[in-house]
């Protein structure tokens, strides 16, 4: 069982040699002989978009075409999702106001005014993709050594402007969305972003390949519950140091802000691995516990993705000691094994000033495993 409950999050993976296909604005990635996986890279809707508003005039059937395309529908069902008056009507209505008069009076639940600012840079990050073979090449080198050799499956990134939220999955987990005005002309940027989801592909695929029994009887609520937590832990800390945004070492805009992030978390690292341990007692031994809430806190921006860092730093110790294979080995074998493989190293090395987790979360964790096959 893979549960998760996302906010922004996250889902793509592992890419390979380019394969061009100019239709519709698309780019497939397909495998090369020794690699089983493909990305189709879908940027028609973040084009068609970025060229309407250099205009000042648009159609009622160009607002119809736009509104159908795929990234666009995305779009439209991620943001009705939050905001009740982000229909597809809204989307037309808003759309042709900025066109014609260059920006929304009133409530712009689509944020066409900073699509609008940014069209710019977006063009030019999207002529990049276009035009640079290196793309998947540059996300593979940061995704391979933390990857098994046996995963394959394919997905599609989505590239589109527009809305509240940086990145987001709707339903199918091989679909992957990104918004530009997010991103500016940060083409580096956008590869570690893209890694990260990409790795969440990874995960997921790594997933679907374990043996799972079937339970007899419904799982027990507080191993389900700290299960969840212990496999976002894993899920976003291991997929923060495989695009570990502290690597880059010119960052435009997109990336500082990242980069400000790990800094912040960083300096702050023992209090967030207190407040994980609380949120993971709370999700096993208290069954009153919203389990929605207690996920906000930890792996939302609501506190700063406070979590990502812990197992961020969870993974940079087993990497150090224990090699990037066995961050890899995690994909077939999950958050149990990676939770385990740090405590090991802390007990391992007794002098080292690890941030170790207490007496009380080794016995969670122990609980889990026991009914890890079913998960």
């Amino acid at each position: 069982m893979r549960y998760h409950i996302l906010n922004l999050p996250c889902i793509i993976f592992l890419v390979l040699w380019v394969l061009v296909c100019t239709a519709y604005g698309q780019r497939t990635q397909s495998p090369s002989a020794s690699d089983g996986l493909t990305i189709q890279l879908d940027y028609e809707s973040a084009n068609a978009i970025t060229s309407l508003l250099a205009k000042t005039q648009v159609s009622d059937d160009e607002l119809d075409r736009i509104a159908r395309l795929f990234g666009s529908q995305q779009l439209i069902k991620k943001v009705s999702g939050y905001d009740p008056s982000g229909t597809e009507a809204v989307f037309k209505r808003t759309l042709q106001e900025v066109v014609q008069t260059g920006t929304v009076k009133g409530h712009d639940p689509y944020d066409w005014k900073s699509v609008k600012a940014k069209a710019g840079e977006i063009r030019q990050l999207i002529r990049q993709l276009e035009s640079r073979a290196t793309f998947t090449d540059d996300v593979k080198a940061l995704i391979r050594p933390y990857t098994p050799t046996n995963i394959n499956g394919s997905v599609r990134a989505c590239f589109l402007v527009g809305g509240g939220a940086l990145g987001f999955v709707l339903g199918d987990p091989n679909t992957f969305n990104v918004a530009l005005q997010k991103i500016g002309d940060d083409y580096e940027g956008l590869v570690y972003l893209v890694a990260h989801e990409l790795y969440h592909s990874v995960q997921g695929i790594g997933d679907k390949k374990r043996v799972k029994q079937k339970p007899a009887s419904t799982l027990p609520k507080p191993i389900v519950n700290a299960y969840v937590m212990l496999e976002n832990l894993w899920g976003e800390g291991s997929a923060n140091l495989v695009a570990d945004f502290t690597k880059i070492k010119a960052p435009k805009s997109f990336a500082k802000t990242q980069q400000e992030g790990y800094q912040l978390n960083g300096r702050r690292a023992r209090q967030n691995f207190a407040l994980f341990e609380s949120l993971l007692f709370s999700a096993y031994h208290d069954s009153t516990a919203n389990l929605n809430e207690l996920y906000n806190i930890g792996f939302t921006l609501a506190f700063e993705e406070t979590a990502y860092d812990t197992g961020y730093r969870m993974a940079k110790v087993i990497e150090k000691y224990k090699g990037q294979e066995a961050l890899a080995r995690c994909i077939s074998e999950g958050p149990i094994p990676f939770c385990e493989v740090y405590i090991l190293v802390c007990k391992e090395n007794p002098d080292e000033s690890f941030i170790r987790f207490s007496r009380s979360t080794e016995v969670i964790v122990d609980k889990v495993k026991a009914w890890q096959n079913y998960l």
